[in-house]
């Protein structure tokens, strides 16, 4: 039993008793009068108590508590947080004193020893599983632990050698051997072989999820010693950019079977995942990654409430609404942009209402309006295609309520930005005469698209990656959120579709391919496009080498803090 704890046992103790000898307090503490005495002792260093043991007949003991038991609970618990010791300051207690501890994390964010950097994210991390991640903040998290053969370089907008260092090509496109560097190691000290190139490229292939179409040309995969070949069942000028996918990083032979498997995968990238749980994830850097190695030791991802003030921390992440963010000090720097996606809303074709492009249209044109509003609320731009680049969906208004079934079931997942617009998206469907029910689910409940023969209507959204053409492609070409409500014909086009833009070797042609697609999908009313979002990074002159990525997060890699005394 801790210290403190005896201290509480003593304190509820204590008003019975004034003066009480060490008998009594003996067995308040439950234990002999020789470790009662050392309890005392210890009590009394720590400034808790004032103890005077009776000496001699008719001397009383006298026990003074100069703290109450709440006070030296809560120094207990900051003195935890400041040592960045989470775990111990949420152990044990209940779940109203975890939500009152939460509300005070973002005091300790920042620079912490020297090295380390603790950084605000608003949800623990979902399972890590590479092969089956469809979430942005999980596929960057297993970028920085994980790696594949290639590589996508954002600077350059090129694919570059990774766990390979070379490869070749048969001139039919078909046959590949890729060549790894030597002397390749994982987190866990494990020599990265061959064998687990082709472990992973199998299970990606052979295992259910929503990338496993893509690896299904995958016709042959062996390896020996430090060579990996690859036989093709049709060309594919994309295989450099799969092979850099997230769902393509390499891990142990056989370590999927690991009981922590997706809550602490091992990798050969930049950072070890350390620890995964409710309260954080901590990425510490890998001396043995095979590149320059990353700058600060030790990444720390604090799990923060929504609606939490943060302080001035060295970092802010503005996902999803920037302007709620508070504003930095001067000395601040802050990055925006746009992200390369939007919020959409799907519609169930098997409802007969919804059958047909026509009705599915007028029903996006319906809901615009207050989208719309909500919008300009929000100061964020409508969408008019899958990219604010694109403008595929026309300006159209109208007053002519669609034609709905009586009973909507609503669907979107746990994302304030998400569930603001169904609500937008419910109010606007029961002006037009529908009942609505309203479905908010957890990610990992909605992440698997379990609703599809379900729900009438979905909101949700998606984002790409750097890699912004194979990101297209594989919402196109694998099982992605905006395929979930289209129907048979026209997955068998998109199937199709995309084995076209895969056997193209010109990227421009292939970059025109792919907006043909989504074009078409937009014309063809399976997605409703809403609302574009606005995402960045505020942070502080203590950090350095910020850069924003697509999907709204930064190279872990590249982050490095100054010294105090050079701001």
């Amino acid at each position: 039993m801790r210290l403190l704890d005896h201290f509480q046992r003593l304190a509820d103790w204590y008003p019975s008793a004034q003066a009480p000898d060490l008998a009594q307090i003996a067995a308040a503490l439950c234990c002999s009068e020789r470790n009662a005495r050392l309890l005392l002792k210890r009590m009394q260093e720590q400034g808790w108590i004032d103890w005077q043991p009776g000496n001699g007949r008719g001397h009383r003991s006298q026990l003074s508590l100069l703290q109450d038991h709440e006070s030296l609970r809560l120094q207990r618990l900051h003195h935890l947080l400041a040592d960045g010791k989470l775990e111990a300051a949420f152990d044990g207690l209940p779940n109203a004193g975890r939500e009152r501890l939460k509300q005070s994390l973002p005091g300790y964010l920042g620079s912490g020893r020297a090295g380390t950097l603790r950084m605000p994210f608003y949800r623990p991390l979902h399972a890590l599983d590479a092969i089956h991640i469809n979430r942005r903040t999980e596929q960057h998290i297993i970028m920085q632990i994980c790696a594949g053969l290639t590589e996508y370089e954002r600077a350059s907008e090129q694919i570059i050698p990774a766990l390979a260092h070379r490869w070749d090509a048969s001139a039919d496109g078909c046959s590949w051997e890729f060549i790894l560097r030597p002397g390749l190691q994982f987190h866990d000290g494990r020599p990265v072989r061959a064998e687990d190139v082709v472990y992973t490229l199998q299970r990606a292939r052979d295992t259910d999820g929503p990338f496993r179409a893509m690896f299904a040309h995958l016709a042959s995969i062996s390896g020996t010693e430090r060579s990996v070949k690859l036989r093709l069942n049709k060309p594919d000028h994309l295989l450099l950019h799969l092979l850099a996918h997230h769902a393509a990083v390499i891990v142990p032979i056989d370590d999927a079977q690991r009981a922590d498997f997706a809550a602490l995968p091992i990798g050969a990238g930049p950072f070890r995942l350390i620890r995964n749980n409710e309260h954080r994830a901590t990425l510490a850097a890998f001396d043995g990654y095979f590149r320059e190695r990353a700058l600060l030791d030790e990444i720390d991802l604090w799990v923060v409430p929504h609606g939490s003030p943060l302080p001035e921390v060295d970092l802010h992440l503005a996902h999803a609404s920037p302007e709620k963010v508070p504003a930095p000090a001067d000395s601040w720097s802050q990055i925006r942009a746009l992200e390369q996606g939007c919020d959409l809303v799907m519609l169930n074709p098997a409802r007969a209402e919804f059958s047909t492009p026509a009705a599915r249209l007028a029903v996006g044109t319906w809901l615009r309006p207050a989208a719309a509003e909500l919008a300009a609320k929000e100061t964020r731009p409508m969408a008019f295609g899958m990219l604010p680049q694109w403008r595929h969906l026309p300006e159209q208004t109208t007053t002519t309520a669609p034609t709905l079934p009586a009973h909507l079931d609503v669907v979107t997942y746990e994302l304030d930005s998400h569930i603001a617009l169904t609500h937008c998206v419910a109010d606007r469907l029961r002006e037009a005469g529908a009942d609505v029910s309203i479905h908010i689910l957890p990610f990992p409940e909605f992440g698997p698209y379990g609703w599809r023969d379900w729900a009438d209507v979905v909101i949700a959204g998606d984002v790409l990656d750097n890699d912004m053409e194979f990101g297209l492609y594989s919402w196109l070409a694998g099982e992605s959120l905006v395929k979930q409500m289209m129907d048979k014909a026209a997955r068998t086009w998109l199937a199709q579709a995309s084995a076209e833009i895969a056997a193209e070797a010109d990227a421009t042609q292939r970059a025109s391919l792919i907006e043909t697609c989504f074009a078409r999908m937009v014309e063809q009313a399976w997605i409703l496009p809403m609302r574009h979002t606005r995402h960045g990074i505020d942070y502080g002159p203590q950090l350095g080498g910020v850069t924003l990525a697509r999907c709204g997060w930064m190279d872990f890699r590249k982050l490095w803090l100054r010294p105090a005394n050079n701001l």
